[in-house]
């Protein structure tokens, strides 16, 4: 008995070591590294380690021993850029998120200095008790302050453009551990360089952003054809009292295909009641993620989601609404899972006379390629020159795209192609794409988007000579095809 006891015991002691060596050997193949993705799902790559820092001389202990072992440093905040943006193969990632601090809030300049991994959200809670609000975020309310300075974004209030506008200073921790300040006149051409430099050149700190009044908007809505949304703009915006602006294209498949729009106008109204200003949880993230569901799967659904953006868009959107509950939204609702499939983004600046002409190419490529086209938004951006990554160089209309895509392959070589195309069409407009997005573009592209391309690579390497900071953005395009 003790002998079948002891051969029993045996097996099993066999068996364990055989799973860890197993589990071992699959760990092995990824390279002995860390599996990372953004939430596009279409950038796994296998990282040395993830590293969380609350504290400066933490993360400047990161940046040492990454120098002392040759190691390359990524910076990630929330990874909604959707091309390896915040991350590399092998590197430290510097997770940014428990840096999140607010630090003050100057009520007289109306300032708000914030430490780059806290995200709007947490912005938009302090900022809303001294009935002050943020001039530019993206629409929703999850994203870090660093990764939006980093991206350079942009939002719907026509008085205001990029995000560099409202930027006022900030702390930049170079490779060396050495801390500059940097605005526009100290350490100017940082200023330039890291907003809208996509964590190339150091790690954001903290950030002084310029705020504005919280005010109490009335909405009003109007559908028309496309070809007449800009002399609509112009002749709206007139109006100091706007304060949101943007127009939703239909995406049903149907006549009113990327042709009909609802315009969305935000203004100042007379409501009195201090009820209002109370920040508020979005009760209609069910109906939205509900209904967005079955446009990505149904044309029906497309159907009804215009149908719904037309006629009762008050079911989601409240007719009257404060500032901050208005750029307080909740993007959960986009939340989506799928083996086969994926939500991406893509986003094209077009000088504001050719709207119509570009709006008609996309048509054209979204009904030759039979495009899952789940969402057509325009947005106003002025001409801005500060970053040397400007996507607006003249005044634009940014028309944002979301899409559903397949994950294999095959089915991304295809989604390379007609995206290429549209960029080809952008740039005959004299226009540009977003960088943030899938890095589809090829080199010839992006240098005729962005002509000062090389030229941001050659800073780079004079502020980072052993090029300690990587992403797989700069792999991709620092050198030419």
């Amino acid at each position: 008995m003790q002998i079948y006891q002891k051969k029993i015991t045996y097996f099993i002691l066999i068996a364990l070591v055989y799973i860890l060596f197993l589990f071992l050997s699959i760990n092995k193949s990824g390279q002995d590294g860390l599996l990372i993705n953004d939430v596009s799902r279409l950038n796994p790559t296998y990282v040395k380690e993830i590293v969380f820092n609350s504290e400066i001389e933490g993360i400047r202990e990161t940046l040492k021993i990454a120098r002392e072992q040759n190691l390359n440093v990524s910076i990630a905040g929330k990874r909604h850029s959707m091309g390896g943006h915040a991350f590399y193969p092998g590197a430290v990632v510097l997770d940014m998120t428990s840096f999140n601090k607010i630090l003050s809030i100057n009520t007289t300049e109306k300032t708000v200095t914030v430490q780059s991994g806290a995200t709007w959200k947490d912005v938009i809670e302090a900022v809303n008790h001294y009935n002050l609000s943020v001039r530019v975020m993206q629409a929703y309310n999850g994203f870090t302050v660093g990764g939006s300075l980093s991206v350079n974004v942009h939002e719907s209030d026509p008085n205001y453009g990029q995000l560099i506008e409202t930027v006022k200073s900030f702390r930049l921790l170079l490779s060396n551990g050495t801390i500059l300040n940097v605005d526009r006149k100290e350490n100017s051409e940082l200023f330039g360089l890291v907003i809208g430099g996509y964590g190339l050149f150091g790690v954001i700190l903290d950030v002084d952003l310029l705020l504005t009044d919280n005010k109490i908007y009335e909405k009003r809505e109007i559908v028309i054809d496309y070809r007449d949304y800009n002399e609509f703009f112009f002749e709206t915006k007139k109006n100091q009292n706007i304060g949101s602006l943007f127009a939703r294209l239909s995406i049903a498949k149907d006549d009113s295909l990327l042709k009909d729009m609802v315009v969305t106008v935000y203004e100042v109204s007379n409501e009195k009641n201090e009820t209002y200003f109370i920040l508020e949880n979005s009760s209609s993230g069910f109906v939205k993620k509900f209904v967005f569901g079955l446009s990505r799967k149904y044309d029906w659904g497309k159907k009804l989601r215009w149908y719904l953006q037309k006629e009762k868009s008050d079911l989601t959107d409240p007719p009257i609404i404060s500032r901050n509950n208005l750029m307080n939204g909740d993007l959960r609702f986009l939340d989506y899972h799928s083996s086969r499939k994926t939500d991406i983004l893509q986003e094209y600046f077009i000088p504001v006379n050719y709207l119509s002409e570009f709006i008609d190419d996309l048509r054209e490529v979204n009904q030759r390629e039979d495009l899952n086209l789940l969402s057509a938004t325009i947005r106003y951006l002025p001409a801005n020159n500060e970053s040397l990554l400007s996507y607006s160089l003249e005044e634009s209309f940014g028309i944002v795209l979301y899409f559903n895509v397949g994950l294999s392959e095959k089915k991304q070589k295809k989604v390379e192609m007609w995206t290429r195309e549209l960029t080809d069409k952008a740039l005959e407009y004299n226009g540009t794409y977003y960088l943030p997005y899938k890095l589809y573009a090829s080199s010839e592209q992006i240098r005729l988007a962005y002509p000062k391309l090389d030229e941001f690579f050659e800073k780079k390497k004079q502020y980072d000579y052993d090029e300690i900071f990587m992403n797989n953005f700069y792999a991709t395009y620092k050198e030419t095809e």
